[in-house]
């Protein structure tokens, strides 16, 4: 199976670094301008948004720390998953954006999407006068070339794109077609969030993913204004297409960890980050009336088991290490109640609308029975060595466990995780990686157990495309079973809710026997912001769109409709 790492997150994630942040943590419903078919809640938007700005620049600076990642090296490359903050959206733009938490479509380069040819066929037409940062104008030619960039250049295509398209064309200079090998309206949450970049800037690039872009030209609101390994700076463009921007300059100071991110969130040195908050309403919320936060749950903090290990591979070793996680406690002691525990069957509470109602009761919930683990290990033939470990034909069941140095939710999680499994027999050593070597290891299948989040989308079916799917762009655990991949085409070759339903049932039951890796505590959005130099920021009671600022290109949406406090 081919390699294919979030971000898509980027889109993932980094994607979406996706997720969390401190341990870190993704058709429309038809709307004017907007056809994407009847494909279900995939498809649905509960409204078209345009993304444009319409405010004067007339803003302070806003400092924003998406999760602390340490000193940070300057690459802008929009085809490379360690990228800095803000590449996607502030200065590389997808076609649009389906959001997740709002179920909103936001057009960035894209004026029109339509679906035709039996949902074979998806048709963008661009928005008008849009140029990149150089001052050249932006056309259907730059959206062609960069969708064939990624056709000749795997390494850059990490959604597998190219395994569901046929050909991209050009229809005229503001309309671009892709053509699908079969219907899958869902996937276009993929063709639109890609990236674009300028053709007469990459034509001669060999290694795109390989590229260090110092100074990158997009058609995004910001250009690069100062850089340090501390601090960078993106400002403003004054020939923005979308207009004046209401926030001149960001600032993406640098920090090595929660406890320093916390301490200036609460003197009010950061205006929004992204982080796990032990007693967020005490520590940090009580401190001053602008503190505010909001952490809606998006998506499975979860332990993924490298399946090329031997070891791992053996699902009697998934279970027992699944039977002894106490996710009670993980939930208490790592997120302060803020993260229930997950369901085996992968759902997140906002999708209980697709949770199948006639489950077998043990797939309802997991069970905490380390006296059962060591059963379940025993009756698939392991013994306790001289340490104490259990072991199969003199291979003791000892790992290596990554997590993101810095992430304090995350190493309390991955301590918990090593004294349960203790108990039971299964030796952990935790290793806390920056987050660049963390990125690069488990995106590589460089690991053997990491702690990682799920992407997230409208419906349970991106998560468990990139979860579970042989061409997944999150598929860190190299899942690949004939039955999930027929499960995940039916799903998006149809537009019959029920017949989605149905598949999804199926790969929910997939995960709660199969565990291809081990959901832990439901992941949630991770968002601080304080209110004192803008408003308008997205709260429960106006959750226009995912307010983390490590989800991009959400943040990119907010930024546009924040109001300067006069």
């Amino acid at each position: 199976m081919k390699r294919r790492s979030k971000l898509s997150f980027l889109v993932m994630l980094v994607l979406c670094l996706a997720m969390f942040l401190a341990a870190c943590n993704s058709g429309s419903k038809q709307s004017s301008g907007t056809q994407t078919g009847s494909d279900g809640p995939e498809g649905e938007s509960s409204g078209q948004d345009d993304s444009s700005g319409d405010q004067p620049t007339t803003g302070e600076p806003l400092v924003m720390v998406p999760s602390p990642k340490g000193s940070f090296e300057k690459n802008f490359n929009p085809f490379n998953t360690t990228s800095l903050d803000g590449t996607n959206g502030l200065i590389y733009e997808p076609l649009a954006y389906l959001d997740s938490v709002s179920g909103k479509t936001y057009h960035f380069l894209a004026q029109d999407i339509e679906w035709s040819n039996g949902n074979k066929t998806l048709t963008v037409t661009l928005k008008d006068n849009v140029k990149w940062s150089d001052g050249k104008p932006f056309s259907a030619d730059d959206v062609v070339f960069t969708f064939n960039l990624l056709k000749k250049h795997d390494a850059a295509d990490t959604s597998g794109i190219w395994s569901h398209l046929s050909s991209v064309e050009k229809k005229g200079d503001n309309q671009v077609a892709f053509h699908f090998k079969e219907a899958n309206v869902p996937f276009q949450s993929y063709i639109l969030g890609t990236l674009i970049v300028p053709k007469h800037i990459w034509k001669d690039i060999d290694a795109p993913t390989k590229e260090q872009v110092t100074t990158p030209v997009g058609t995004g609101p910001y250009t690069v204004k100062s850089f340090s390994p501390s601090v960078y700076v993106l400002e403003a463009r004054k020939d923005y297409y979308g207009g004046d921007l209401p926030v001149p300059v960001i600032k993406f100071p640098s920090y090595k960890g929660n406890q320093s991110v916390t301490l200036a969130l609460t003197q009010g040195e950061i205006d929004w980050a992204g982080i796990f908050i032990n007693n967020a309403d005490e520590v940090y919320a009580a401190k001053s009336e602008h503190n505010k936060y909001w952490f809606p749950p998006k998506n499975n903090f979860t332990l993924y088991t490298n399946l090329k290990k031997p070891l791992l591979k053996d699902l009697a070793v998934r279970k027992a290490m699944s039977l002894a996680i106490n996710r009670e406690q993980i939930s208490a002691k790592a997120e302060s109640g803020f993260a229930p525990p997950s369901n085996p069957t992968g759902w997140i509470s906002g999708h209980d609308n697709w949770a199948n109602p006639n489950l077998a009761e043990n797939h309802k919930s997991f069970e905490y029975n380390p006296d059962k683990a060591m059963q379940v290990l025993e009756d698939a033939g392991y013994k306790k060595n001289g340490d104490g470990i259990f072991a199969k034909e003199g291979k003791p069941l000892s790992f290596k466990l990554y997590t993101v140095s810095g992430w304090t939710d995350w190493a309390t999680m991955t301590q918990l995780i090593k004294q349960d499994l203790a108990k039971v027999g299964i030796d952990v050593q935790v290793q806390q990686l920056q987050y660049g070597a963390y990125a690069n290891n488990v995106t590589n299948g460089k690991y053997q157990l990491a702690i990682s989040w799920t992407n997230a989308g409208f419906t349970p079916y991106k998560q468990y495309k990139d979860f579970l799917g042989s061409e997944g762009a999150w598929n860190l655990e190299q899942w690949s079973d004939s039955k999930t991949d027929q499960a995940l085409e039916t799903f998006s070759s149809t537009t019959d809710k029920e017949k989605q339903k149905q598949a999804i049932f199926t790969l929910q039951k997939i995960v709660a026997e199969n565990l291809p890796s081990i959901p832990l505590v439901q992941g949630p959005i991770w968002y601080e912001y304080n209110d004192s130099k803008y408003t308008n920021w997205p709260t429960e009671e106006n959750p226009y769109v995912d307010p983390a600022p490590h989800d991009w290109p959400a943040p990119a949406v907010v930024l546009k409709h924040l109001k300067p406090v006069q």
